[in-house]
This record gives C-alpha cells, structure tokens and sequence, in this order.
C-alpha cells in the first residue's frame, strides 16, 4: 500500500467530523438506530468512492519506452520499459497489466492490431465446450516497481509465456498501484 498523502488525512477528518454531526442529529429524533445506520452506511459508501478517485488521482505513474523480445528456443516473450512515477506523491507496488492478443492480419508490435483483426471475445464464452478451442487473449500481471519516488524512473522486464499457436501478437501494457 503506498503512503497516505495529506488528501487521505483530509478526508477521514471529513467522513468522522460528518459521523459526529450524524450522531448529533440521530440523537434528537425519536428512531435513534434507523438514522445512525442509514448516516453510517451513507459515509461508508462516499469513503470507498473518495478514496478509492483519490488514489487514482494522486498516485499516476506511466509506462514508456516499450521495446518486445521473442524467444522461439523457450517460447517466450520479453517486454522492456521504463515506468515512471508522474504524481507528487511516493508510490508502492506497480503493477503491470499485460494483454497478449492474437492478431492474425497486419503486424504485430506494440497494440497494432485493427478492429476487423481483434480475436472475438464472444468465442471464449464456449471455450469449456471445445477441447480444442485455443485462447486468443492472455492477460497477465505482474508488479514491476516496490517503491517509486515522485519524478523517479525503473526499468523493468516482463517475462512470459507464448502461446505457440499466436500467428502474430500484439500487446498492451497498462500500469496501476496498488
């Protein structure tokens, strides 16, 4: 979990200073229980979405400087680059989210492939069906970063698994914290 940042102090202060004027108020009204539940369960539910949009929003990082090997002796692939931590605020556990997509028409490359070439998602639904069905997507994470300090950059490697029965592959790597 990455550090609390003074916009999480600032919204506990908020959530409990509206709890204590819940109370208040609960307090003066004769169905005392009812109006103290639904207040908590109100609060509860504003300070998962709080902070889960603050986190979003203070701790960023980006992906650059994507670069892919592929190893045919061991079937597998290697993807390079940079992550950088963009916001004003340390960062822990950088996670990876790598989507490994089959892309039978043009090439292949850093998320090259077209609309009309897209592996169809609707096939997967009936994949415990076939006991020949090959996947088309392989999505993957991994955690590329520990601790990022703010303006600081990481290299990193993802190794992975290559389906030999991708004709061409195309990925898309996204970043997230954790």
């Amino acid at each position: 979990m990455s550090p609390l940042t003074i916009w999480h102090y600032l919204l506990l202060v908020t959530l409990g200073l509206l709890f204590i004027i819940g109370i208040l108020v609960s307090m003066r009204t004769n169905s005392k229980f009812s109006i103290l539940t639904t207040i908590s369960l109100i609060l509860l539910l504003i300070g998962i979405f709080a902070w889960k949009s603050i986190n979003e929003n203070v701790y960023r990082v980006e992906i650059s400087n994507l670069d892919e090997e592929r190893y045919y002796q061991s079937e597998q692939i290697v993807i390079k680059g940079t992550v950088r931590n963009v916001g004003n605020f340390p960062v822990a556990n950088v996670v990876a989210t790598v989507m490994l997509s089959n892309s039978r028409g043009g090439g292949g490359g850093n998320n090259q492939q077209s609309l009309f070439t897209q592996p169809s998602v609707f096939a997967e639904l009936y994949k415990g069906d076939d006991p020949d069905f090959k996947t088309q997507n392989v999505v993957e994470e991994h955690v590329i970063a520990e601790y990022l300090n703010p303006g600081k950059a990481k290299s990193f490697t993802i190794m992975m698994d290559y389906p030999s029965h991708f004709k061409r592959a195309s990925f898309d790597v996204t970043a997230k914290v954790n």
